[in-house]
């Protein structure tokens, strides 16, 4: 007797709402707990995977080595160096300031949502971890839809929220199912609070699916950029590309604060074809201590056909080529726009002047997130002294000062959509508290309901 197996085309759907059910009787009592609770609670389990030597963070490195394309030791570096830079203490102050300075002193009080769905996107671990956690602090439970990518983060995520906190254990579901399951997705996105991380048309199908009364945070594609001004010495050359071979080498280049092109600003060829050979260089170092993973088919026959391209134009005296065998440095005679192939191929591209650099940048304007600046006069000679020996630090698995210096990032940089100025070596660390795509890191999915009766009444005579 053969066995009858059933295909029932709603059991994506079914098991998202019934998520939804549980997450709603789990949102009722987590939004009960006064918000000072949540967050210390939320802090705890953040402790658990920023402290050294983290259970949590080992066992997501071994989980991702089995579960995706990156070398183990790439993924232990770039967990250690980003999740050390995330300090709870600063997640908690963040968190108590945006939300005390919108609550207006109590004329204004904070009402959770029923529910929030976060459709998880990409390989990196780190945006599903706080996208996950940033609702519970604002009292609403969490259905994690998991990217196929990356099917290890969440589950460790529940698992350690249940370690210490029953409550928001069960605020907490991950779920996977298939990205053409429509019906599953469409029950995940009724959720009155979604928040997305993904490329810009996957933003927008999700967008479109959604009604005008729902809260919805996208964080769609974007990249970063080195610019290196002509005050760098050239004794500092070695240490800046070896920092800046760490941000290229990090997670494979493969996330938006990976730098894609290098501007030099007002250097001569010279000097610039020195610097690339220095560049080269520490790439190949550094590719012996975090060495590439697989690259997808689209990448491979990318970069091979933006080698091609750029050793004809070297042959024709037009720039460099350096050809490693995990990476790729070209040196381009202008600041014209070209494909970014990734894993770990880098553009060196000059420009006469920050006038000139502006310009070039402007197609770029919305897409830009983070930029590492070095070389111009107003930075501190200590400062480019000190990249050198923090990369070092780094690729020694040594906590990474992240600490935001308070600085303001200048308007220019700002209309081209930047959000985060700082230096090579420092890009794929951002402190817990940066202001991603320019937003705050609470309130975008902060709901807030006052009253207003208005002054008593005067009598009338």
């Amino acid at each position: 007797m053969s066995r009858l197996e059933i295909d029932w085309p709603d059991e994506g759907a079914e098991r998202v709402r019934a998520a939804e059910g549980r997450l709603r009787v789990a949102g009722a009592a987590l939004a009960q707990r006064p918000i000072e609770e949540r967050l210390a609670a939320v802090a705890t389990v953040l402790e658990d995977w920023t402290k050294p030597d983290s259970p949590w963070r080992r066992a997501l490195a071994a989980g991702l080595t089995e579960a995706t394309p990156f070398t183990g030791p790439t993924i232990a570096e770039g967990l250690e160096s980003a999740l050390r830079a995330w300090r709870p203490a600063d997640f908690a102050a963040c968190a108590a300031r945006e939300i005390d300075g919108a609550r207006i002193d109590g004329r204004r009080a904070l009402v959770p949502f029923e529910w929030t769905t976060v459709i998880a996107g990409g390989a990196l671990p780190m945006p599903t971890l706080l996208s996950s956690l940033i609702p519970l602090v604002l009292g609403s439970p969490v259905l994690l839809r998991e990217t196929s990518k990356d099917p290890v983060t969440a589950r460790l995520l529940a698992r350690s929220l249940a370690e210490r906190d029953d409550g928001l254990a069960a605020a907490f579901e991950p779920i996977a199912f298939p990205s053409d399951d429509s019906m599953a997705l469409d029950a995940a996105l009724s959720a009155p609070c979604v928040v997305a991380t993904g490329s810009d048309e996957t933003l927008a199908a999700i967008s479109s699916r959604l009604s005008p009364t729902q809260r919805f945070l996208g964080y769609g594609h974007r990249f970063s950029i080195g610019v290196l001004g002509p005050e760098l010495p050239e004794s500092a050359y070695p240490d800046v590309a070896s920092d800046l071979a760490l941000d290229v080498a990090r997670w494979d280049q493969s996330g938006c604060l990976s730098p894609v092109v290098v501007y030099l600003v007002g250097w001569p060829t010279d000097a610039a074809g020195r610097f690339a050979a220095d560049l080269d260089a520490a790439l190949a170092r550094v590719s012996v201590a975090l060495p590439r993973g697989d690259l997808e088919l689209e990448t491979s026959v990318s970069i091979a056909h933006e080698r091609s391209e750029a050793r004809m134009r070297a042959a024709a005296g037009a720039g460099m080529l350096f050809e490693g065998e995990q990476h790729t440095i070209v040196l381009e005679t202008d600041a014209r726009p070209r494909p970014a192939p990734l894993g770990r191929f880098l553009r060196l591209c000059p420009v006469e002047s920050k006038d000139v650099l502006f310009r070039a940048l402007e197609p770029f304007s919305g897409h830009l997130s983070n930029v590492c600046v070095a070389g111009f006069r107003e930075d501190r000679e200590d400062e480019v002294t000190s990249i050198g020996n923090r990369s070092e630090e780094t690729l020694g698995l040594a906590p990474t000062d992240a600490r935001s210096t308070g600085a303001t990032v200048p308007i220019e940089w700002s209309a081209l959509g930047v959000s985060r100025l700082t230096k090579p070596g420092r890009l794929q660390t951002p402190p817990i508290d940066w202001p991603h795509d320019g937003l705050p890191l609470l309130l975008p999915l902060a709901r807030f309901a006052g009253s207003d009766f208005g002054p008593p009444m005067e009598d009338v005579d």
